[in-house]
């Protein structure tokens, strides 16, 4: 079969499985008190994650390719943005015309058409901004789709782009692995899900206003899922002249800090390895930010007390200063003990190490092909398939040059 052929055929029948359950957030029925908090956290998640506030989008044309509902959209619509929502599905795209009808100011500024990455042509035409998220993972070509829809970026405008990344959806791919060694049908998925995975679709149903069917159709009955990596990424941004604005979750820049005077700026499309200590945390992560932060908080504590003190000693050096010797070595002494009583640094690697053999016996038992014996285990993880099960979605802003 030729590689046209394949992304038909899978066009086809991701169109199907979101066709029979609609995966994508709508609010055409739901009450304006729900609509307004989605759009708080909304443009919260656009102004403080990606760095790309509201106003960015003033005055702009702008078009979003795998537009589904358009729940993404009509904030970016009401933000200043003339909007074309391009979207395969035209029972999503016919809710995406309802929600605009309902919440979209100035309803005539915008587009709607029903159509594939794959199909869309528009000659003589670039955007200000391309808004793409949570799509390319589902076709079988995803590199091809990134080139054609950044095709349609005007220079100095800039690319929204989001996807479930291969290492934060590990964990997805080890439950979908499971799911369908004891399932022949979507049925079967579907309860099979809710013995292995109950916990997982109560928490993102407590998370996201979805039925627990509409959660199981996106996470494990789609079949082309083939998330890409942060190399890939940077890679595809490389191929067509983009280059990084900001990424949520970030990148391990604080690692590298270079003054801005520093006339040589490290170009991260080019660090390939230093990414691999976000993967490994994406990988792996079974806590929410808030309560985590709160873990390293109380950790630091000690620490964050003597380093102050240590860097206070010495603060406003002038000619009338002195350090004295004792009681700059205790200073010393005190950060030194401290960082020895600093736990989540190992318990990191530790939590790596258990998280890898964790996996191992997984498949080893999911081979076995006895599904009380894999239920059984997954009950005993103290790591796999524990909280957000990893970090399942990842989003890029880039920027393409003058």
């Amino acid at each position: 079969m030729s590689d046209q052929n394949i992304i038909k055929k899978t066009e086809q029948e991701t169109l199907n499985t979101f066709k029979t359950e609609v995966p994508s957030i709508d609010f055409h029925h739901k009450d304006e008190k729900s609509f307004n908090e989605f759009s708080k956290n909304t443009e919260k998640t656009y102004r403080e994650c990606f760095k790309f506030p509201p106003k960015m989008f003033s005055n702009t044309e702008l078009i979003d390719f795998g537009a589904g509902t358009g729940h993404n959209t009509i904030s970016l619509a009401n933000w200043g943005a003339k909007c074309t929502l391009v979207e395969l599905s035209d029972k999503s795209l016919g809710i995406a015309k309802e929600v605009f009808k309902l919440r979209a100011k100035n309803l005539d500024d915008h587009k709607f058409v029903n159509s594939s990455i794959f199909d869309y042509e528009e000659k003589n035409k670039l955007y200000d901004i391309v808004h793409c998220r949570g799509v390319l993972s589902h076709t079988a070509g995803k590199e091809k789709a990134f080139k054609k829809i950044s095709s349609y970026l005007k220079k100095g405008g800039y690319l929204i782009f989001g996807d479930p990344n291969k290492a934060g959806g590990f964990q997805n791919m080890l439950q979908r692995y499971a799911l369908y060694k004891f399932s022949s049908n979507d049925e079967e998925i579907v309860k099979n899900s809710e013995i292995l995975f109950k916990d997982d679709i109560d928490r993102s149903q407590a998370a996201v206003p979805r039925t627990r069917n509409e959660i199981i159709y996106d996470r494990w009955v789609i079949q082309s899922q083939d998330d890409p990596s942060l190399e890939e990424v940077t890679k595809w941004m490389r191929d067509c002249g983009l280059k990084l604005y900001s990424a949520y979750p970030a990148y391990p820049q604080f690692l590298l800090t270079d003054s801005y005077y520093n006339k040589s700026k490290v170009d991260f499309e080019k660090v390939k390895n230093i990414p691999v200590l976000s993967e490994i945390l994406w990988m792996m992560k079974t806590e929410d930010d808030i309560s985590e932060s709160k873990t390293i908080e109380n950790d630091l504590g000690v620490l964050n007390n003597h380093f102050s003190k240590f860097a206070s000693y010495v603060a406003n050096c002038n000619t009338k200063t002195k350090i004295e010797t004792k009681e700059f070595f205790e200073l010393s002494d005190d950060i030194l003990n401290s960082i020895d009583n600093v736990k989540f640094v190992n318990n990191l690697k530790d939590k790596f190490k258990n998280f890898i053999l964790e996996s191992k016996q997984l498949v080893e038992i999911v081979n076995s092909k006895n599904l009380n014996d894999v239920d059984n285990y997954i009950k005993k993880c103290s790591i796999l398939f524990k909280g957000p099960c990893g970090v399942r979605h990842v989003d890029f802003i880039a920027h393409k040059g003058e």
